[in-house]
């Protein structure tokens, strides 16, 4: 059987099922164009994907857990692996997604004030991801998991804590779809947490999200990745006017994955600053791909990334501004630095630029390079190690990102991700 028929047969079961939700305008496209298209394997005229190889996400056919089938005590180990976050159950504002059923805090996440919880049978996906924008947004429209909700200014805690869980011990395909509108005069902290797999995972999450005018949203997001697991993740975010969107990434790259971001800046004067770190080791592959469209004048965008590849591992990098006629008094700003710890590390960086105003001021630019040799030279004639003058190199090569965290605890568990992750890089 081939992947394709897999996956015909994994939609029509979904089809079949109870989920008989109102979202058909997003599910028909998203299910027809998939099974036509399949995953985005083709080298030829595929900008976003050509530079990775993707057939091992048709390595196995997997298949959607049900909840019975979950692993009983998801809900315990989530919990452990939030430790080190110190993210605690009692003080802070949780909603666990891919477990049993959605947890927030322990409550039920509609009772959370300032938080107003959509059904999914009422709930319309695919407004601002586009279902045949991609393959892989394409299976997840098809057979999505969704949770919506929306925050209003009655939302008074520190952060709303979002954590991908839920694991099975079969080939697993997780696509979970969050659909979040910020209302009004909101202000809010999102921190997204993808924690690594024990078993083989294919994660398509994918995250919709609607700021309304002069909303404010600071969103953390950290992916951990494994030699289990692939993920591809995908954040879609519409803006109007006056609003504010915050993205800031910690990745450590899984087998084979993405972070995937696009920007609509449909409203005049919104503004968004979107910047991450990526580590990519082994033989690990993976992609950031960001593009940030410029509809509205007077508004202002800026992308920074830094990336740090060690062993055979390969990380691309493909950023784009994109400017309508009319967003004339645009700023836009694109930037991605990376150090190469090893002869065998690949990067392939592009950033670009698509301008149809003539007022405007924007900039991209890239580099790829080692740690700089006078540096180390220096530090170790005053007796430090090279390996470890080599990791205080890097260390403070990626601190500018991780500083920039806004939540204390996500840009602490930050910090200690990179130690962990450092001593373990290939420097030669």
């Amino acid at each position: 059987m081939s992947y394709l028929d897999h996956y015909k047969k994994l939609i029509e079961a979904e089809f079949k099922s109870n989920k008989n939700f109102n979202f058909m305008r997003a599910v028909t496209p998203g299910a027809d164009y998939f099974i036509e298209n399949g995953f985005p394997l083709k080298k030829k005229g595929n900008e976003r994907w050509k530079y990775l190889d993707l057939r091992n996400v048709t390595s196995s056919n997997f298949t959607k857990s049900i909840y019975e089938e979950r692993i009983s005590n998801d809900f315990d180990s989530v919990l452990e692996k939030l430790a080190p976050c110190g993210i605690n159950i009692v003080e802070d504002e949780i909603l666990i997604v891919g477990d049993n059923k959605n947890h927030l805090s322990g409550r039920n996440f509609v009772d959370s004030e300032g938080i107003g919880a959509s059904s999914p049978s009422k709930t319309i996906i695919g407004e601002i991801a586009d279902p045949e924008e991609d393959g892989f947004i394409a299976l997840n429209a098809a057979v999505a998991d969704i949770t919506s909700f929306s925050i209003n200014e009655n939302f008074s805690q520190k952060a709303l804590n979002i954590v991908f869980a839920g694991q099975s011990q079969s080939d697993r395909l997780s696509t979970e779809r969050m659909c979040i509108k910020i209302h009004a005069n909101t202000e809010v902290t999102i921190n997204e947490i993808h924690f690594d797999s024990d078993f083989n995972t294919l994660n398509i999450p994918v995250l919709e999200i609607y700021l309304d005018k002069d909303s404010k949203l600071i969103h953390n997001k950290v992916i951990l990745g494994s030699e289990k697991d692939m993920n591809f993740n995908f954040t879609r975010v519409f803006q109007e006017e006056g609003s504010y969107y915050k993205n800031t990434s910690f990745c450590h790259s899984p087998s084979l994955g993405s972070n995937d971001i696009k920007v609509i800046m449909a409203g005049q004067g919104s503004e968004c600053d979107l910047g991450g770190i990526y580590f990519t080791d082994n033989k690990t592959q993976f992609n950031t791909h960001v593009t940030v469209d410029h509809l509205a004048p007077n508004c202002k965008s800026n992308q920074f990334y830094k990336g740090v590849l060690s062993d055979e591992s390969k990380a691309v990098f493909s950023g784009k501004i994109f400017v309508e006629r009319n967003a004339q008094k645009t700023y836009a700003t694109q930037k991605d630095l990376n150090l190469l710890m090893s002869k065998g590390a690949e990067i392939d960086t592009k950033p670009s630029l698509e301008i149809y105003a003539d007022d405007v001021e924007c900039s991209h630019g890239a580099t790829a390079g080692h740690v700089d040799e006078s540096s180390l030279y220096y530090m170790m004639s005053r007796g430090i190690e090279k390996e470890i003058a080599t990791q205080m190199l890097v260390r403070g090569f990626v601190d500018e990102i991780i500083d920039s965290i806004s939540d204390d605890k996500i840009r602490k568990f930050a910090l200690n991700q990179t130690e962990l992750i450092l001593p373990n890089l290939s420097f030669k």
